[in-house]
């Protein structure tokens, strides 16, 4: 887990690329919450492993910062080799709550926002759908995914497309990754570079953005 100094260290990077984003290009993200997400999880199949770490860090529409992250009880063994990754064990996550006690507050900030991830697509939102499934809840419904993997596949950006190797590409440094709130931190501060990168790409409103992906 990433000690206070370290979590500081990221969000206050996040905090100031928000409240001067709309200076980015094309201010396509101008006046929206804009949350950064991930999750850590006790595997890699959404269908049978679950949520024991979440976190969304950005700012809303006024430019206030939002910082939401917490470990999660997931009802089973977390596995030595998940452990191993992300440095969470059962006795962690003792105590802190099961889903359901968590989702009243990530559906308030997530519903209508614009949240971004790396692999969100493919891995944090499909286990985001099958916890609310098991605990009879809607998904929330976000403004918009952006998915900074699919993203810079999209783009052509040279090198491997992990979250590490795109943030040291564009000289992003962080405390750890697989930590919730650090990649969430992480892959906000990667998308401004990438739309400091490619300009041309994000003169457009979100809804054309995503279209031409």
């Amino acid at each position: 887990m990433l000690d206070e100094r370290g979590i500081y260290s990221v969000i206050g990077r996040v905090d100031g690329a928000c409240c001067s984003r709309g200076d980015m290009p094309g201010r396509m993200l101008s006046g929206m919450r804009v949350l950064g997400f991930d999750l850590e999880t006790t595997g890699f199949n959404h269908r049978t492993d679950r949520i024991v770490q979440y976190a969304l860090v950005g700012s809303d529409k006024d430019g206030s910062h939002i910082r939401l992250q917490s470990l999660v009880d997931p009802g089973l063994k977390i596995p030595t080799e998940a452990s191993e990754v992300h440095g969470i064990s059962d006795s962690d996550v003792k105590g802190r709550g099961e889903w359901s006690d968590h989702l009243g507050e990530i559906i308030g900030l997530m519903e209508g926002s614009v949240v971004v991830g790396h692999n969100v697509i493919g891995f944090d939102w499909r286990f985001l759908e099958m916890e609310c499934l098991r605990v009879g809840s809607e998904t929330p419904i976000p403004l918009a995914l952006l998915d900074t993997l699919v993203i810079a596949r999209s783009f052509g950006i040279p090198g491997r497309h992990r979250l590490v190797d795109l943030c040291d590409r564009f000289g992003i440094v962080a405390e750890r990754f697989h930590d919730a709130e650090a990649d969430a931190g992480a892959t906000l501060l990667l998308l401004w570079s990438i739309m400091g990168a490619y300009p041309e790409r994000f003169n457009c409103t979100i809804e054309e953005f995503l279209s031409n992906l």
